[in-house]
């Protein structure tokens, strides 16, 4: 195993900072990742691009497949390192809530709990939408604003086959980074309307109180007996102009009096689990339980995991899916929740017997 030296840089987030400006020619890229230029130039350039990357495929909850590529060589580690210093560097925005320290899925739900309206949209193939020229331009443009052939060099690091990969260790900041002026744009767009925006990866949300929800944003439009639900023109131009794509499929207007839900949680009252969610959980519990340990698991991976196409070495274990479940309950609803207390408790009484 590597100790974290190796893995991770150890100057101060300021000077981290500091050598990230003073990035003139490509060599520097070297230095500042602690790695020799023969080398960031060979992972880089000269390994073959199948050999750079593990790919495999994952079904979508809503149906199709998402593609993730994870890099296989020492890429891995100098992509770690970018992560690090990309880190000093993004000025988080307050709407942000994906792939920042501090925030998540509930902080994200809480910002449009208890709202007469809340707006769901998706943008199309987030992670491929952005190509090598995107982040090459995004490194030479405000803020950054770092000489072309370096970042040639910095997109070329987090890129693969044109697009950023989705399980590269620095895509998820770059996303960030590449997002900060649509996100600028949207939280005052937002404030002109009395709306709340928030954005977590691909998912954006817009929630309000007003009696009327602003047609700036969204409006509704009867089809064929079915009200459809479009994107105000203000919002959509926004979002097109910053060179991504609304998913028709995904857009939700959800009303108060209905289930109202941001990033997979529910927020009527407050951040909480969805009841399906809860319910399998039970069922998981009752079938460890009922059958033991090595049915349950055999029935799970039939029903659940059949469908994954994860490398299997990858795959998660039944007790750690189902303990990963539990523990998610209490990141929503806190550890002193009666759920969470309760089905905690049942899931360290069945490790104790499986031991015995």
């Amino acid at each position: 195993m590597k100790k974290n030296s190796q893995l991770l840089l150890t100057d101060s987030p300021e000077s981290l900072r500091d050598k990230f400006y003073s990035l003139k020619q490509p060599m520097d890229i070297a230095d500042l990742l602690e790695v020799s230029y023969p080398r960031l130039v060979y992972h880089i350039y000269l390994v073959e691009t199948d050999k750079r990357y593990k790919t495999f495929e994952i079904p979508k909850k809503s149906g199709g497949i998402r593609q993730i590529s994870t890099p296989i060589t020492a890429l891995k580690i100098i992509q770690t390192k970018l992560n690090q210093v990309l880190q000093t560097v993004y000025e988080i925005k307050p709407s942000v809530h994906g792939f920042v320290m501090g925030k998540n899925i509930v902080t994200n739900a809480q910002a449009h709990t208890k709202k007469r309206y809340v707006l769901n949209l998706d943008l199309t193939d987030f992670f491929p939408s952005i190509n090598f020229g995107r982040v090459r331009g995004m490194f030479m443009a405000t803020p950054y604003g770092l000489h072309p052939d370096v970042a040639t060099v910095l997109a070329q690091i987090c890129c693969h086959n044109n697009q950023l990969p989705q399980g590269a260790p620095s895509s998820p900041i770059v996303t960030n980074m590449i997002c900060a002026k649509m996100d600028s744009q949207l939280q005052r767009l937002a404030k002109e309307y009395k709306a709340t925006y928030t954005r977590y990866a691909d998912d954006i949300t817009f929630s309000t109180t007003l009696p009327k929800f602003p047609e700036e944003l969204a409006y509704k439009v009867a089809e064929e007996d079915v009200d459809k639900i479009l994107i105000g023109n203000k919002l959509l131009s926004i979002i097109n102009e910053n060179g991504f794509e609304v998913n028709e499929q995904k857009i939700r207007l959800q009303s108060r009096g209905n289930h109202q839900a941001v990033t997979g949680l529910t927020t009527n009252q407050f951040p909480n689990v969805d009841r399906n969610y809860v319910r399998h959980i039970r069922a998981m519990l009752h079938a460890w339980s009922k059958f033991g340990l090595e049915a349950a698991e055999e029935e799970y991976l039939t029903k659940y995991e059949a469908k994954s196409r994860l490398p299997t070495k990858d795959k998660p274990t039944f007790q750690q899916v189902l303990r990963g479940k539990i523990e998610f309950i209490s990141m929503v609803k806190g550890k002193d929740d009666p759920i969470y207390r309760k089905y905690i408790k049942q899931y360290k009484n069945l490790v104790s017997f499986s031991q015995t």
